[in-house]
Protein backbone atom coordinates (compact mmCIF):
# COMPACT_ATOMS: atom_id res chain seq x y z
CA UNK A 1 0.00 0.00 0.00
CA UNK A 2 1.51 3.85 -1.13
CA UNK A 3 0.86 6.41 1.79
CA UNK A 4 1.16 9.71 0.92
CA UNK A 5 2.26 12.81 2.94
CA UNK A 6 -1.19 15.03 4.30
CA UNK A 7 -1.45 18.10 2.49
CA UNK A 8 -1.73 21.18 4.47
CA UNK A 9 -3.09 22.79 2.43
CA UNK A 10 -0.02 25.45 1.67
CA UNK A 11 0.54 26.19 -1.77
CA UNK A 12 4.51 27.45 -0.70
CA UNK A 13 4.95 24.09 0.85
CA UNK A 14 3.70 22.22 -2.31
CA UNK A 15 5.91 24.03 -4.37
CA UNK A 16 9.07 24.06 -2.16
CA UNK A 17 8.46 20.42 -1.90
CA UNK A 18 8.53 19.95 -5.67
CA UNK A 19 11.21 22.19 -6.12
CA UNK A 20 13.30 20.27 -3.50
CA UNK A 21 13.10 16.70 -5.19
CA UNK A 22 13.03 18.04 -8.91
CA UNK A 23 17.23 18.08 -9.02
CA UNK A 24 17.47 22.25 -9.31
CA UNK A 25 18.35 22.83 -5.50
CA UNK A 26 21.54 22.60 -5.85
CA UNK A 27 22.32 24.41 -9.25
CA UNK A 28 20.49 27.37 -8.00
CA UNK A 29 21.77 27.66 -4.69
CA UNK A 30 25.47 27.52 -6.28
CA UNK A 31 24.13 30.16 -8.77
CA UNK A 32 23.09 32.15 -5.77
CA UNK A 33 26.81 32.03 -4.01
CA UNK A 34 28.06 33.09 -7.38
CA UNK A 35 26.03 36.11 -7.92
CA UNK A 36 26.49 37.85 -4.23
CA UNK A 37 30.51 36.90 -5.05
CA UNK A 38 30.35 38.94 -8.46
CA UNK A 39 28.40 41.57 -7.19
CA UNK A 40 31.05 41.93 -4.02
CA UNK A 41 33.66 41.91 -6.81
CA UNK A 42 32.21 44.67 -8.44
CA UNK A 43 31.40 46.92 -5.85
CA UNK A 44 35.20 46.15 -4.46
CA UNK A 45 36.10 47.49 -7.94
CA UNK A 46 33.86 51.26 -7.65
CA UNK A 47 35.34 51.21 -3.93
CA UNK A 48 31.82 50.50 -2.25
CA UNK A 49 32.77 47.08 -0.59
CA UNK A 50 32.86 49.45 2.82
CA UNK A 51 29.13 49.82 2.69
CA UNK A 52 28.16 46.32 2.23
CA UNK A 53 30.25 45.31 5.38
CA UNK A 54 28.71 45.26 8.84
CA UNK A 55 31.78 46.39 10.03
CA UNK A 56 35.08 48.06 8.48
CA UNK A 57 38.43 48.27 9.22
CA UNK A 58 39.69 51.70 10.15
CA UNK A 59 43.05 52.60 8.53
CA UNK A 60 45.54 55.64 10.14
CA UNK A 61 46.60 57.85 7.19
CA UNK A 62 49.31 60.55 7.99
CA UNK A 63 48.39 63.58 8.56
CA UNK A 64 50.77 65.85 7.87
CA UNK A 65 50.82 68.21 4.61
CA UNK A 66 51.62 66.65 1.75
CA UNK A 67 50.05 63.15 2.90
CA UNK A 68 53.58 62.75 4.91
CA UNK A 69 53.63 62.84 8.67
CA UNK A 70 56.16 65.39 10.18
CA UNK A 71 59.77 64.17 11.50
CA UNK A 72 60.99 65.60 14.58
CA UNK A 73 64.64 65.41 15.68
CA UNK A 74 65.67 66.39 19.36
CA UNK A 75 68.76 66.19 21.98
CA UNK A 76 68.65 66.16 25.59
CA UNK A 77 70.21 68.98 27.31
CA UNK A 78 73.53 69.19 28.70
CA UNK A 79 72.82 68.52 32.66
CA UNK A 80 74.91 71.45 33.58
CA UNK A 81 74.14 73.70 30.44
CA UNK A 82 74.22 77.48 31.67
CA UNK A 83 74.08 78.94 28.19
CA UNK A 84 72.07 78.79 25.14
CA UNK A 85 71.42 75.17 23.21
CA UNK A 86 69.51 73.89 20.39
CA UNK A 87 66.57 71.28 21.45
CA UNK A 88 64.45 70.41 18.59
CA UNK A 89 63.87 70.64 14.90
CA UNK A 90 60.24 70.00 12.94
CA UNK A 91 60.67 69.04 9.21
CA UNK A 92 57.73 68.35 6.33
CA UNK A 93 58.84 65.30 3.85
CA UNK A 94 55.84 65.66 2.38
CA UNK A 95 56.17 69.61 1.55
CA UNK A 96 60.10 69.54 0.32
CA UNK A 97 61.50 69.11 3.89
CA UNK A 98 60.73 72.60 4.60
CA UNK A 99 62.52 73.44 8.44
CA UNK A 100 58.87 73.95 9.96
CA UNK A 101 59.91 74.69 13.47
CA UNK A 102 63.42 74.99 15.50
CA UNK A 103 63.60 75.53 19.30
CA UNK A 104 66.42 76.51 21.44
CA UNK A 105 66.37 76.75 25.18
CA UNK A 106 67.17 80.05 26.37
CA UNK A 107 68.41 80.98 29.78
CA UNK A 108 65.37 82.74 31.48
CA UNK A 109 62.94 81.85 28.93
CA UNK A 110 63.19 77.85 28.39
CA UNK A 111 62.33 76.45 25.09
CA UNK A 112 61.47 79.21 22.40
CA UNK A 113 60.39 79.15 18.75
CA UNK A 114 63.60 80.29 16.55
CA UNK A 115 61.52 79.74 13.65
CA UNK A 116 58.35 81.76 12.60
CA UNK A 117 55.81 78.87 12.67
CA UNK A 118 52.30 78.05 13.14
CA UNK A 119 52.03 75.17 15.44
CA UNK A 120 52.36 71.30 13.28
CA UNK A 121 48.80 70.79 14.22
CA UNK A 122 47.97 73.31 11.79
CA UNK A 123 50.63 72.83 8.74
CA UNK A 124 48.66 70.83 6.81
CA UNK A 125 45.62 73.07 6.49
CA UNK A 126 47.76 75.56 5.45
CA UNK A 127 49.94 73.60 3.49
CA UNK A 128 46.98 72.34 1.17
CA UNK A 129 47.86 72.66 -2.43
CA UNK A 130 45.16 74.97 -2.91
CA UNK A 131 43.86 78.96 -2.82
CA UNK A 132 46.87 80.76 -1.50
CA UNK A 133 49.02 77.72 -1.88
CA UNK A 134 49.00 76.55 -5.34
CA UNK A 135 51.98 74.84 -6.46
CA UNK A 136 53.31 75.18 -2.61
CA UNK A 137 53.47 79.01 -2.59
CA UNK A 138 52.35 79.08 0.95
CA UNK A 139 56.00 76.84 1.91
CA UNK A 140 57.76 80.31 1.41
CA UNK A 141 55.94 81.97 4.20
CA UNK A 142 56.75 80.08 7.23
CA UNK A 143 59.54 78.02 8.89
CA UNK A 144 62.32 77.80 6.54
CA UNK A 145 61.76 76.44 2.85
CA UNK A 146 64.29 74.60 0.97
CA UNK A 147 64.73 75.74 -2.58
CA UNK A 148 65.63 73.85 -6.25
CA UNK A 149 66.13 74.21 -8.91
CA UNK A 150 66.43 78.03 -8.74
CA UNK A 151 66.32 80.33 -5.77
CA UNK A 152 64.81 83.13 -4.92
CA UNK A 153 61.88 84.96 -7.31
CA UNK A 154 62.00 84.11 -11.45
CA UNK A 155 60.06 86.32 -13.48
CA UNK A 156 58.57 84.63 -16.99
CA UNK A 157 55.83 85.57 -19.82
CA UNK A 158 52.82 83.13 -20.08
CA UNK A 159 52.79 79.77 -22.36
CA UNK A 160 49.90 79.89 -24.74
CA UNK A 161 47.39 77.99 -23.32
CA UNK A 162 48.37 76.14 -20.92
CA UNK A 163 48.19 78.57 -17.76
CA UNK A 164 52.13 78.29 -16.78
CA UNK A 165 54.96 81.07 -17.37
CA UNK A 166 58.17 80.31 -19.56
CA UNK A 167 61.79 81.93 -20.13
CA UNK A 168 64.68 81.30 -21.95
CA UNK A 169 67.92 78.82 -21.09
CA UNK A 170 70.38 78.37 -24.03
CA UNK A 171 67.43 78.46 -26.23
CA UNK A 172 65.19 76.26 -24.77
CA UNK A 173 62.08 77.00 -23.15
CA UNK A 174 61.59 76.69 -19.37
CA UNK A 175 58.20 76.43 -17.65
CA UNK A 176 57.00 77.15 -14.07
CA UNK A 177 54.07 77.74 -12.01
CA UNK A 178 53.12 81.28 -11.09
CA UNK A 179 53.11 82.37 -7.64
CA UNK A 180 49.53 83.37 -7.90
CA UNK A 181 47.59 82.98 -11.28
CA UNK A 182 48.01 85.32 -13.30
CA UNK A 183 51.42 86.99 -11.74
CA UNK A 184 54.55 87.17 -14.08
CA UNK A 185 56.61 86.05 -10.40
CA UNK A 186 57.30 82.17 -10.03
CA UNK A 187 57.06 80.08 -7.23
CA UNK A 188 60.46 80.19 -5.12
CA UNK A 189 61.79 76.96 -6.89
CA UNK A 190 59.93 73.34 -7.49
CA UNK A 191 60.68 71.18 -4.56
CA UNK A 192 57.95 73.40 -2.19
CA UNK A 193 54.97 70.82 -2.61
CA UNK A 194 56.91 67.82 -3.63
CA UNK A 195 56.70 64.86 -1.14
CA UNK A 196 59.81 62.78 -0.55
CA UNK A 197 60.56 59.52 -1.80
CA UNK A 198 63.29 58.72 1.11
CA UNK A 199 63.10 59.97 4.82
CA UNK A 200 65.56 58.67 7.48
CA UNK A 201 66.97 59.12 10.82
CA UNK A 202 70.11 58.60 12.09
CA UNK A 203 72.04 59.51 15.56
CA UNK A 204 74.41 62.15 16.24
CA UNK A 205 76.58 62.07 19.18
CA UNK A 206 75.01 64.92 20.19
CA UNK A 207 71.71 64.54 18.76
CA UNK A 208 70.21 63.49 15.59
CA UNK A 209 70.39 63.87 11.80
CA UNK A 210 67.52 63.54 9.28
CA UNK A 211 67.80 63.05 5.51
CA UNK A 212 65.10 63.00 3.11
CA UNK A 213 65.54 62.42 -0.58
CA UNK A 214 63.37 63.72 -3.83
CA UNK A 215 63.57 61.10 -6.84
CA UNK A 216 62.29 64.72 -8.88
CA UNK A 217 62.60 63.76 -12.47
CA UNK A 218 62.16 66.55 -14.68
CA UNK A 219 60.10 68.49 -12.05
CA UNK A 220 57.07 67.61 -13.70
CA UNK A 221 57.99 68.55 -17.32
CA UNK A 222 59.40 71.89 -16.15
CA UNK A 223 63.06 71.25 -16.61
CA UNK A 224 65.56 69.86 -18.92
CA UNK A 225 66.77 67.03 -17.47
CA UNK A 226 66.46 64.89 -14.52
CA UNK A 227 67.40 65.51 -11.14
CA UNK A 228 67.41 64.31 -7.26
CA UNK A 229 67.54 66.19 -4.35
CA UNK A 230 69.16 64.92 -1.08
CA UNK A 231 68.61 67.37 1.83
CA UNK A 232 70.72 66.59 5.17
CA UNK A 233 69.91 68.36 8.32
CA UNK A 234 71.84 67.92 11.72
CA UNK A 235 71.31 69.01 15.02
CA UNK A 236 73.37 69.50 18.13
CA UNK A 237 73.81 71.49 20.79
CA UNK A 238 74.74 74.75 19.26
CA UNK A 239 74.56 74.38 15.62
CA UNK A 240 72.58 73.21 12.55
CA UNK A 241 73.69 72.18 9.41
CA UNK A 242 72.21 71.73 6.69
CA UNK A 243 73.15 70.37 3.44
CA UNK A 244 71.33 69.96 -0.26
CA UNK A 245 72.84 67.95 -2.82
CA UNK A 246 71.21 68.21 -6.70
CA UNK A 247 72.62 65.71 -9.02
CA UNK A 248 71.89 65.59 -12.77
CA UNK A 249 70.28 62.42 -13.38
CA UNK A 250 69.13 62.80 -16.73
CA UNK A 251 71.00 62.60 -20.00
CA UNK A 252 71.50 66.47 -20.80
CA UNK A 253 72.71 69.57 -19.70
CA UNK A 254 70.48 71.15 -16.86
CA UNK A 255 70.49 74.95 -15.24
CA UNK A 256 70.54 74.37 -10.82
CA UNK A 257 70.34 76.88 -8.17
CA UNK A 258 69.90 76.14 -4.53
CA UNK A 259 68.98 78.16 -1.77
CA UNK A 260 66.71 78.39 1.06
CA UNK A 261 64.05 80.77 2.94
CA UNK A 262 64.51 81.09 6.63
CA UNK A 263 61.80 82.58 8.63
CA UNK A 264 63.88 83.76 12.12
CA UNK A 265 62.33 84.95 15.13
CA UNK A 266 63.28 88.02 17.41
CA UNK A 267 62.27 86.12 20.65
CA UNK A 268 61.86 88.94 22.72
CA UNK A 269 59.53 90.53 20.07
CA UNK A 270 61.27 94.31 20.19
CA UNK A 271 62.23 95.13 16.42
CA UNK A 272 63.78 97.81 16.91
CA UNK A 273 67.10 96.71 19.03
CA UNK A 274 67.44 93.71 17.31
CA UNK A 275 70.91 93.98 15.31
CA UNK A 276 72.37 92.55 11.92
CA UNK A 277 75.44 91.71 10.84
CA UNK A 278 76.06 91.24 6.78
CA UNK A 279 79.70 90.32 6.00
CA UNK A 280 79.03 92.65 2.86
CA UNK A 281 79.61 96.29 1.71
CA UNK A 282 77.51 95.02 -1.62
CA UNK A 283 74.04 94.73 -2.84
CA UNK A 284 72.09 94.65 -5.53
CA UNK A 285 70.09 97.67 -7.09
CA UNK A 286 66.41 97.15 -6.95
CA UNK A 287 64.79 97.82 -10.53
CA UNK A 288 61.56 96.73 -9.48
CA UNK A 289 60.39 95.74 -6.39
CA UNK A 290 56.99 94.38 -7.42
CA UNK A 291 58.49 91.69 -9.65
CA UNK A 292 61.68 91.12 -8.30
CA UNK A 293 63.43 92.17 -11.11
CA UNK A 294 66.80 94.40 -10.05
CA UNK A 295 68.50 96.82 -12.67
CA UNK A 296 71.58 94.35 -12.58
CA UNK A 297 73.87 96.72 -11.02
CA UNK A 298 76.05 96.35 -8.06
CA UNK A 299 76.01 99.28 -5.47
CA UNK A 300 77.86 99.91 -2.62
CA UNK A 301 76.28 100.07 1.36
CA UNK A 302 79.18 101.64 3.14
CA UNK A 303 77.81 104.35 5.41
CA UNK A 304 74.57 104.30 3.90
CA UNK A 305 71.50 102.79 6.14
CA UNK A 306 72.05 99.51 4.40
CA UNK A 307 75.66 98.84 5.95
CA UNK A 308 75.47 96.07 8.26
CA UNK A 309 79.02 95.18 8.32
CA UNK A 310 79.80 96.33 11.85
CA UNK A 311 81.08 92.76 13.79
CA UNK A 312 78.80 93.56 16.67
CA UNK A 313 76.04 94.40 15.06
CA UNK A 314 73.65 97.47 14.08
CA UNK A 315 70.46 97.82 15.21
CA UNK A 316 67.19 97.39 12.85
CA UNK A 317 65.85 100.38 13.92
CA UNK A 318 62.98 101.15 12.06
CA UNK A 319 64.06 100.13 8.45
CA UNK A 320 62.64 97.68 6.06
CA UNK A 321 64.79 95.81 4.22
CA UNK A 322 64.29 93.24 1.35
CA UNK A 323 67.81 93.44 -0.22
CA UNK A 324 69.91 90.96 -1.99
CA UNK A 325 73.98 91.06 -0.42
CA UNK A 326 76.90 89.86 -2.80
CA UNK A 327 80.72 89.64 -2.49
CA UNK A 328 80.22 88.09 1.00
CA UNK A 329 83.35 88.79 3.07
CA UNK A 330 85.36 85.83 4.84
CA UNK A 331 86.06 84.95 7.94
CA UNK A 332 89.53 84.42 9.78
CA UNK A 333 87.65 82.25 12.39
CA UNK A 334 85.32 80.59 10.32
CA UNK A 335 84.79 78.57 7.05
CA UNK A 336 82.64 81.20 5.16
CA UNK A 337 81.44 84.48 5.37
CA UNK A 338 79.13 84.78 8.95
CA UNK A 339 75.83 86.60 9.24
CA UNK A 340 74.15 87.39 12.57
CA UNK A 341 70.74 88.26 13.95
CA UNK A 342 71.19 89.60 17.46
CA UNK A 343 68.46 89.49 20.46
CA UNK A 344 70.08 91.79 23.06
CA UNK A 345 66.68 91.38 24.93
CA UNK A 346 66.66 87.85 24.86
CA UNK A 347 70.78 87.43 25.62
CA UNK A 348 70.24 85.65 22.16
CA UNK A 349 72.25 85.32 18.84
CA UNK A 350 72.28 83.69 15.85
CA UNK A 351 74.87 82.82 13.00
CA UNK A 352 74.31 81.94 9.74
CA UNK A 353 77.38 80.45 8.08
CA UNK A 354 77.66 79.67 4.11
CA UNK A 355 80.32 76.67 4.07
CA UNK A 356 80.14 76.48 0.24
CA UNK A 357 81.55 78.73 -2.26
CA UNK A 358 78.85 78.54 -5.04
CA UNK A 359 76.37 80.36 -1.85
CA UNK A 360 77.34 84.08 -3.44
CA UNK A 361 74.68 85.82 -1.80
CA UNK A 362 72.63 86.54 0.96
CA UNK A 363 69.15 87.82 0.48
CA UNK A 364 67.72 89.60 3.74
CA UNK A 365 64.01 90.63 4.22
CA UNK A 366 62.97 92.17 7.39
CA UNK A 367 59.64 94.19 7.25
CA UNK A 368 59.61 97.29 9.97
CA UNK A 369 56.36 95.86 11.64
CA UNK A 370 57.41 92.28 11.36
CA UNK A 371 59.28 90.27 14.44
CA UNK A 372 61.39 88.23 12.05
CA UNK A 373 64.31 88.79 9.63
CA UNK A 374 65.07 86.43 6.88
CA UNK A 375 68.62 85.99 6.01
CA UNK A 376 68.61 83.14 2.79
CA UNK A 377 71.85 82.36 1.60
CA UNK A 378 71.16 81.27 -1.96
CA UNK A 379 73.35 79.90 -5.28
CA UNK A 380 72.01 82.13 -7.53
CA UNK A 381 70.65 86.07 -7.67
CA UNK A 382 66.92 86.77 -8.40
CA UNK A 383 65.28 86.32 -11.52
CA UNK A 384 68.84 84.44 -12.59
CA UNK A 385 67.52 84.07 -16.45
CA UNK A 386 66.56 87.95 -16.80
CA UNK A 387 68.25 89.94 -19.40
CA UNK A 388 69.65 92.12 -16.73
CA UNK A 389 72.59 89.82 -16.44
CA UNK A 390 73.66 89.64 -19.49
CA UNK A 391 72.10 86.60 -22.19
CA UNK A 392 75.88 85.05 -22.43
CA UNK A 393 77.31 84.39 -19.38
CA UNK A 394 74.49 82.95 -16.65
CA UNK A 395 77.43 82.39 -14.48
CA UNK A 396 77.06 86.01 -13.31
CA UNK A 397 73.40 85.58 -11.87
CA UNK A 398 75.09 82.12 -9.97
CA UNK A 399 73.39 79.66 -11.95
CA UNK A 400 75.09 76.57 -12.38
CA UNK A 401 75.35 74.34 -15.15
CA UNK A 402 75.37 70.41 -14.44
CA UNK A 403 76.01 67.92 -16.86
CA UNK A 404 74.75 64.44 -16.51
CA UNK A 405 75.85 62.91 -14.06
CA UNK A 406 77.02 65.73 -12.20
CA UNK A 407 76.46 67.17 -9.13
CA UNK A 408 76.39 70.11 -6.88
CA UNK A 409 76.36 71.00 -3.38
CA UNK A 410 74.69 73.64 -0.70
CA UNK A 411 75.84 73.71 2.83
CA UNK A 412 75.15 76.17 5.46
CA UNK A 413 75.93 75.68 9.17
CA UNK A 414 73.73 77.98 11.46
CA UNK A 415 74.84 78.80 15.38
CA UNK A 416 73.72 79.45 18.65
CA UNK A 417 74.88 81.61 21.09
CA UNK A 418 74.72 83.81 24.09
CA UNK A 419 75.34 87.62 23.79
CA UNK A 420 77.02 87.77 27.56
CA UNK A 421 77.14 84.38 28.77
CA UNK A 422 80.10 81.63 27.85
CA UNK A 423 78.82 81.09 24.40
CA UNK A 424 79.33 84.47 23.40
CA UNK A 425 81.32 85.82 20.48
CA UNK A 426 84.54 86.33 21.07
CA UNK A 427 85.93 87.40 17.62
CA UNK A 428 85.71 90.13 15.28
CA UNK A 429 85.19 89.57 11.52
Amino acid sequence: MKFEMPNSGSPRSSWFGRWSTSGWMTPSLIATVCLILALGSYEHSQGNLHRLRATSTNHVQPQGPGGQDPIRISRSLRANGDGPEFVSATLLPGRGFNLWQLTASLPGRGEVSLLVSPPVSQAAQILSGLDNDDNGSASTNYGGAFLAPWAAQLTGFPAPGSGVLQTLWEGQRLTFPASIPGSPISTEGLLLARGADAVKTSSLPDGQSAEATFSASSFSGNWPSNTDVTILVELSGHSLDLTMTAHNTGDTSEPMGLGWHPYFAIPSGNRAQAMLVIPSLNLVEAGDRSTGVSSGRIIPTQGTSYDFLHASGTPLGHISLDETYVNLHGSLISDGPIAELRDPAADYGLRVIPLTPNITNLRVIAPEDKPWVSIGPNTNLSNPFGSEWGHTDMSKSGIAILKPGESMQWKVRIEIFSLTGPWRPSHNH
